[in-house]
């Protein structure tokens, strides 16, 4: 299935890197809060989120892929509005989930200027 969300990667702050290794993926549009900047991974989208996130779904991030396990029912309207949502990479079960928040099943690598980013539906 296509993407329903696509982004390029543009910068990523300090210390994205060290978040990413720690499962922890924070994807804010340009222009980003000063606060946010370090931890951040600054992407551009394309357009908007042509439908809601779902679990089951596929989070891209350069060449690698992590299945969506569960969904914060904020999540789509900050990524909508802000370009913004955090994706928890293997979370324990007693982690909260936070309502901007999606949580996946899967690693990912820290990305490079110009990788993509995207939401994907499951494949049959």
């Amino acid at each position: 299935m296509s993407f329903y969300y696509e982004s390029t990667v543009l910068r990523a702050g300090d210390e994205a890197a060290e978040m990413v290794d720690g499962g922890v993926v924070i994807l804010y549009a340009d222009p980003i809060p000063d606060a946010l900047e370090s931890v951040s991974v600054v992407h551009g989208p394309a357009t908007g989120p042509a439908r809601e996130i779902r679990t089951g779904d596929v989070f891209s991030i350069g060449d690698e892929d992590v299945e969506v396990i569960a969904v914060g029912d904020r999540a789509h309207e900050n990524l909508s509005t802000l370009g913004h949502i955090v994706v928890y990479l293997n979370p324990d079960e007693s982690t909260e989930l936070l309502p901007g928040a999606v949580h996946a099943k899967g690693t990912v690598s820290p990305p490079a200027a110009g990788a993509r980013v995207g939401f994907r539906g499951a494949t049959p």
